[in-house]
């Protein structure tokens, strides 16, 4: 078997969905599908069964995607420590990122760590907070930024704390905010928890909920419509150019409501050092390059 044969068993096995590991690993669904057919006979077992709802891997799929983790993780160390042997670092690191973070954070920082190291390939995966804690710690990922309350054995290190704001059309009062629209979009449960907190501190009765989008984009765009307000845990969401309004939350006493955000890595793996590079990298210029309350 290829490098790449570990590689596509790896990334279906996270995204348990053909059509989003074609995509990922940059090739089509029935390139996908014809090489997973050529490991399957390799192999000499069915690894995967396909449904109407994704994939399940059968138990030899499910050793062989665990195992593809370990090989991929050595071919990077070897390659990892070839490079350093000559001086320079050669090889791949493995990003998560929420949603968010992909559209505001990931392409500046990537852009000038790529400028200092440019044989340094990433594989970027994206994906909400408490997902990508279980893959940093099953090694699947390198390194990976994650917001809101987390509670993992995982090194981490806090990289900002920002501000959540309502964004709308037209101004707003707190006080009515119970008899307008509210765009609701796909947040971690820990953001989601801390919202609701901040509401029933405030409010006898439920939100407005006029729409539920999948990202704050969306939100976003609905907004500008004028067709409700949407509480976002990114200020970076919040355009002068759109000509809309933004009012910091507090919570009763008068402390600001925030969301952290973190970078979180298995501590042995500084031992690797792209891993340890990037990890420098981040924590010296993050507020530079990004933004954000300092921690």
């Amino acid at each position: 078997m290829r490098d790449f044969d570990w590689n596509i068993l790896s990334t279906l096995y996270k995204t348990k969905n053909i059509t989003k590991a074609a995509e990922l690993l940059y090739i089509t669904q029935p390139t996908l599908t014809r090489r997973l057919q050529q490991i399957e006979e390799e192999l000499g077992a069915v690894l995967i069964l396909r449904t109407n709802k994704g994939v399940t891997f059968t138990p030899e799929g499910e050793y062989a995607a665990r195992k593809a983790s370990e090989i991929l993780n050595a071919i990077n160390s070897i390659k990892s420590a070839i490079s350093q042997s000559r001086g320079e670092l050669n090889g791949t690191l493995r990003l998560g990122a929420p949603n968010s973070f992909v559209h505001f954070v990931i392409p500046t920082l990537i852009e000038q760590f790529s400028t200092l190291y440019p044989n340094i390939e990433i594989n970027l995966h994206t994906d909400l907070s408490h997902e990508l804690l279980k893959y940093v710690e099953k090694q699947e990922l390198d390194v990976s930024f994650v917001r809101g309350e987390i509670d993992t054995p995982l090194e981490k290190k806090l990289l900002s704390r920002d501000q959540i704001y309502i964004i709308s059309k037209q101004p707003v009062v707190l006080s009515e905010l119970p008899s307008l629209p509210q765009i609701v979009y796909t947040k971690e449960t820990s953001i989601v928890k801390a919202s609701k907190r901040w509401w029933q501190e405030r409010f006898s009765e439920p939100p407005k909920i006029r729409f539920r989008v999948h990202t704050g984009d969306a939100c976003i765009q609905l907004v500008k419509k004028g067709l409700g307000y949407g509480i976002f845990s990114d200020g970076r969401y919040f355009n002068p150019e759109d000509e809309l309004y933004s009012l910091p939350l507090e919570y009763l006493d008068g402390s600001k409501f925030r969301r952290d955000s973190w970078m979180v890595y298995n501590k042995a793996d500084l031992q690797n050092p792209i891993v340890a590079q990037f990890t420098q990298f981040v924590l010296e210029h993050f507020t530079e390059l990004c933004g954000g309350s300092p921690a």
